[in-house]
């Protein structure tokens, strides 16, 4: 069966302050939108207005490499606006990226399945 070779993670938390997050989320976004071998970016809240989780994508390792050097110029800002409770990556990772994301929560490799 076909697969790829995505990395893509998860990231749930609480809005702790919703201008300062709402900065962070357009901020990163835009960057993002710019990044080559970015897929998917999307930002959720719960019913609650507080709960959040952030669904992101990329083409491969290097595409996630190269977002996490953007990503680090707005860190502080998003963590001004929200806690990062639970950080899931999924993908084969390489041992430069598995560094870089050291902050991760859990590390899922690819153990089955297909993509159409």
């Amino acid at each position: 069966m076909k697969l790829n070779n995505n990395i893509a993670w998860t990231v749930d938390g609480k809005i702790i302050n919703k201008a300062k997050y709402n900065e962070a989320m357009e901020k990163i976004t835009t960057a993002t939108f710019n990044e080559e071998g970015s897929l998917n970016h999307e930002w959720y809240v719960a019913e609650d207005q507080e709960s959040i989780h952030i669904y992101e994508r990329y083409q491969d390792v290097n595409a996630a490499v190269a977002h996490l050097k953007v990503w680090s110029q707005f860190a502080a800002l998003f963590l001004e606006g929200a806690t990062m409770d639970t950080f899931n990556v999924y993908g084969n990772v390489t041992p430069e990226l598995k560094s870089a994301l050291a902050g991760a929560t859990n590390i899922m490799s690819r153990y089955g399945g297909f993509v159409k």
